[in-house]
């Protein structure tokens, strides 16, 4: 009987990484954290960055991670890019590339979690490529789950 949680996704007429985040990833032990509607899973080849957009609400701690199948290999970077301004506020590469975060928001605000795969495909290529029409289809793919959990932040002191 295969193990599908860490079985790597080559065949994707069955799944199509259709909830690969809420059976993948590990999600956190802290029982009051709760999953929200924003996490997300999606197909990757390397070399590709994409990102999606989560509102993060003052007064709440958030845990923001992700996982991944093997064939994309290691290095995987995920960045928190303010909306508003375009700033970086977190990059996993300067974290040792930690596949999470937890935190405290304390202004509401808008962000856009960005998971940048390392390497290269014909696909990636073609993206920043007008000239390219059409691209040998890859093989190597697989994917990217980003879970988003939030809990209310709890009171500190006495």
């Amino acid at each position: 009987m295969p193990f599908i949680g860490t079985a790597q996704t080559n065949d994707y007429s069955m799944r199509k990484c259709f909830g690969y985040q809420r059976d993948s990833c590990p999600r956190s032990e802290n029982v009051y954290y709760k999953l929200t509607d924003d996490s997300r899973s999606a197909l990757f080849v390397k070399g590709q960055t994409s990102r999606v957009r989560v509102s993060l609400y003052n007064g709440r701690d958030y845990r923001i991670s992700f996982c991944h199948d093997r064939i994309l290999g290691e290095g995987i970077v995920m960045r928190i890019i303010d909306a508003e301004n375009g700033n970086t506020l977190y990059d996993s590469a300067e974290d040792n590339y930690a596949t999470e975060f937890e935190f405290t928001v304390t202004q509401t605000r808008d962000v856009y979690v960005e998971i940048e795969i390392p390497g290269s495909s014909a696909l990636a290529e073609a993206e920043n490529n007008e000239e390219m029409i059409f691209v040998r289809k890859e093989t190597a793919m697989g994917c990217v789950g980003i879970l988003v959990e939030h809990m209310i932040t709890p009171p500190k002191g006495f």
